[in-house]
């Protein structure tokens, strides 16, 4: 019975993984591999984790606001320092602010918490501007956590959501993306998100940090 219940249990999280690899390829054109999926309860949750598995305690975390509460929550709780960079907004268009970001970093820095589309300002980020995500992230050797809970909820004619681990192999080796349904299909009480981690690295240390 309990090798059963076993066998039925992976059957399940692989039609879950067919969901997700089809529909991230259909809605965005990055192929991902089953291999890359990590299962989460919910989104809250993955931002805690990747606080509690990147760095130590003591290190810090940056992040840009205005911003969702719980990125600047869950560093705190698991003992990383929180550093912030103001977006500014340029006329209708709240942006990165790229001098605060290089004069908030610091080299005790080993993450960065991005929001792409962000909440609350509702930037759908473009290319060019994650192209620079990108550059920064390599520069100062971060690992870069991309939420993008909000990718099926772009709402503005001729803007389209980039997952930035889709750039290329250099950003997506040290990227981690958060994804879920329960925005865009308001279904947040089946309490199931999920992470994308090209790099096996990178996952090992999720799944140390997921223990217990």
């Amino acid at each position: 019975a309990a090798s059963a219940t076993a066998r039925n249990s992976r059957r399940r999280r692989a039609r879950r993984g067919e969901t997700v690899i089809t529909a991230i390829e259909r809605d965005h054109g990055w192929r991902i591999a089953a291999e890359w999926l990590i299962w989460l309860p919910g989104l809250v949750t993955g931002l805690n984790l990747v606080c509690r598995a990147v760095g130590e305690p003591g290190e810090a975390v940056l992040t840009a606001t205005p911003i969702y509460p719980p990125f600047l929550s869950a560093p705190r709780y698991q003992g990383r320092e929180v550093l912030t960079a103001p977006l500014v907004l340029d006329g209708r268009t709240w942006r990165l602010d790229w001098e605060r970001m290089e004069a908030a970093v610091t080299t005790r820095t080993r993450l960065f918490l991005l929001c792409n589309p962000h909440n609350p300002v509702g930037r759908v980020y473009s290319r060019a501007e994650l192209l620079q995500v990108a550059a920064f992230c390599e520069r100062h050797d971060l690992v870069l956590c991309s939420d993008e809970i909000h990718c099926g909820l772009v709402l503005e004619p001729g803007a389209s959501h980039l997952p930035v681990a889709q750039i290329d192999e250099a950003i997506a080796r040290r990227t981690i993306t958060l994804m879920a349904a329960s925005k865009t299909f308001n279904i947040p009480g089946l309490g199931c998100a999920f992470a994308v981690v090209p790099d096996a690295g990178l996952r090992a240390r999720l799944h140390a940090a997921m223990r217990g």
